[in-house]
């Protein structure tokens, strides 16, 4: 999910919110969660993982 169609989602829950009941407030944050997350979440591993494989020790060489 691109951030635009984020965007759009959120826009739709924000102007329907004068609407909604309580429970549907919480229910419509659960939903933008679900959608934001597992996005955020797999990007800070691909960033994780990057980080990893680029400070990974090539040799320990400790003669002198």
């Amino acid at each position: 999910m691109t951030r635009k169609e984020y965007e759009l989602i959120y826009s739709a829950f924000r102007s329907y919110r004068t609407f909604m009941t309580d429970a549907e407030e919480v229910l419509s944050e659960k939903i933008l969660d679900d959608l934001f997350y597992p996005e955020f979440d797999k990007l800070a591993s691909e960033e994780l993982k990057q980080t990893v494989a680029d400070s990974k020790i090539k040799s320990l060489n400790f003669r002198k």
